[in-house]
C-alpha cells in the first residue's frame, strides 16, 4: 500500500516532514567499534518507537506489537522512492542491543536481512545484510489518529493517492484492503476497478451508500471504512 509499511508501512508515508540524517560513515584506521559486554547486552532493554527518516527522505517504522502470535518490535522501512517495490516489514526478535532478523518485501523484491541499533541522541541506523547503512532521526510524535480502512466486496480491486489525482491501478498486483493512518485530516482520492465479468456499484462508508463513481476524492476528517461494492 502507498505510504504505509506493512503495510503498513503503514502510514509511514503519510509524513512529509524535512529531517536532517547522520552521513553514512565509512570505515577507517581511526574508527572503533565498541562491543557491549554480554552482561550489558542481557540488560538493554530497547525504548527507541516511531517515525524516522533519512536526509534522503527514506523512512523506518519501529512499533511494539503485542496482539500477534509472537510479540515483538515491528520494524517497517521505505528505501526508495517506489511505495510498493521499495518497501518490507515485519516483526523482527531483539538481539542484544539491537533488533535483528529477516524482512518481507511488500512487492516483488527479495527479503532482506536487516540490523537495527541506536544512533545517537535519538536516531536509528539500519544495517541491510550485504546492502546499504542508513542513519535516520526521530520524526517526533506521529501518532495517528485518523484511521481509514479501504476494502472490497466481490471481484474487484482497489487503489488511493493523496490529493486528487486518481491512483493507477495494477492487475498484475490488485490490492483488494488497505489503511491510511493520519495524524490530520486530509484528502485522498480513491479508485476502483472490477475483474473480469464484474461490474462495479457503489462506495459505501460505514455501512451506508456512499458514492455511485468509481473514483471519489474524500476529505479524511475521521476515522472510517470505505468498501467498494462489486456484483
Amino acid at each position: 500500500m502507498k505510504k504505509t509499511i506493512c503495510f503498513i508501512l503503514c502510514t509511514i508515508m503519510l509524513f512529509t516532514i524535512a529531517a536532517c540524517g547522520t552521513e553514512k560513515t565509512e570505515n577507517s584506521a581511526e574508527q572503533q567499534t565498541v562491543v557491549p559486554s554480554e552482561a550489558e547486552q542481557a540488560s538493554f532493554e530497547w525504548t527507541r518507537q516511531g517515525y524516522f527518516q533519512d536526509e534522503n527522505e527514506n523512512m523506518l517504522t519501529v512499533t511494539w506489537m503485542e496482539d500477534v502470535d509472537e510479540p515483538g518490535w515491528y520494524v517497517g522501512c521505505m528505501l526508495g522512492e517506489d511505495w510498493s517495490e521499495d518497501s518490507w516489514g515485519g516483526t523482527l526478535p531483539q538481539d542484544g542491543n539491537t533488533l535483528h532478523g529477516s524482512l518481507p518485501s511488500s512487492g516483488s523484491k527479495d527479503d532482506i536481512t536487516v540490523t537495527v541499533s541506536e544512533d545517537g541522541e535519538d536516531g536509528l541506523l539500519l544495517v541491510v545484510e550485504g546492502g546499504e547503512t542508513y542513519h535516520f532521526t526521530s520524526m517526533g510524535d506521529m501518532t495517528a489518529s485518523i484511521m481509514v480502512t479501504i476494502g472490497t466486496e466481490g471481484l474487484g480491486m482497489i487503489g488511493y493517492e493523496e490529493g486528487e489525482t486518481a491512483p493507477e491501478l495494477d492487475p498484475e498486483w490488485p490490492y483488494q484492503s488497505a489503511q491510511v493512518n493520519l495524524g490530520d485530516p486530509a484528502t485522498y482520492t480513491f479508485a476502483a476497478a472490477p475483474e473480469e465479468g464484474s461490474k462495479f456499484v457503489k462506495w459505501t462508508k460505514n455501512g451506508e451508500d456512499f458514492s455511485t463513481d468509481p473514483v471519489i476524492t474524500v476529505l479524511l476528517d475521521e476515522s472510517a471504512e470505505f468498501v467498494a461494492v462489486f456484483e
